[in-house]
């Protein structure tokens, strides 16, 4: 997705960039027994990016829901982290770094997606939901025993997230109108 985002963008937007690639760069790493710690660390750091880069979206007065959001969205974390990870070894701490700023950018694109009903921010909230299925079912297959089809419908799930990323990063850079315009 980074080198379609890459092509297809008139404007570059390096935290969209940085996102991506950083992304890229924690996929590679948490399929990598060794790398596994280093990459969660690395996909905590892109949504980071990401909420830095939506946050500059939102109203001053909206900030009152986030702290709502982040105790529901840190609730559904604990439940996949208790039930899920049985024994998460000298991983712990980088998953709970992960879990934190998952929490915080999906609490970011949801509040953005109410204050402001965009298809841009829509595709945003599908790929953020897309991306936390597709990383619970990957904890799943790391710390549990499972079937293949667990580590097939994760990774589906995760093409499926990239790909709403680029898209919505695209629209949010462009008028809709104009995207539709140039199908035409």
């Amino acid at each position: 997705m980074f080198t379609l985002y890459s092509v297809e963008t008139k404007k570059y937007t390096l935290t969209y960039i940085g996102f991506l690639l950083l992304s890229l760069i924690g996929d590679v790493l948490t399929s990598i027994s060794h790398g596994f710690n280093l990459g969660i660390i690395i996909y905590g750091i892109s949504y980071l990016l990401l909420a830095n880069e939506i946050r500059k979206y939102l109203k001053k007065e909206t900030y009152k829901m986030l702290f709502s959001y982040l105790i529901l969205f840190g609730f559904l974390f604990s439940v996949v982290y208790i039930f899920v990870l049985n024994d998460p070894g000298n991983s712990m701490l980088p998953i709970i770094f992960y879990g934190i700023c998952i929490c915080l950018v999906t609490s970011f694109i949801l509040i953005n997606y109410i204050e402001n009903m965009e298809h841009a921010n829509f595709l945003l909230l599908i790929a953020i939901g897309f991306r936390i299925i597709s990383d619970s079912i990957y904890a799943i297959v790391l710390f549990s025993k499972t079937d293949v089809y667990f580590d097939i419908f994760s990774l589906s799930t995760l093409l499926i997230s990239n790909f709403m990323f680029y898209r919505g990063f695209l629209f949010n850079e462009q008028k809709v109108t104009d995207f539709f315009d140039g199908i035409k």
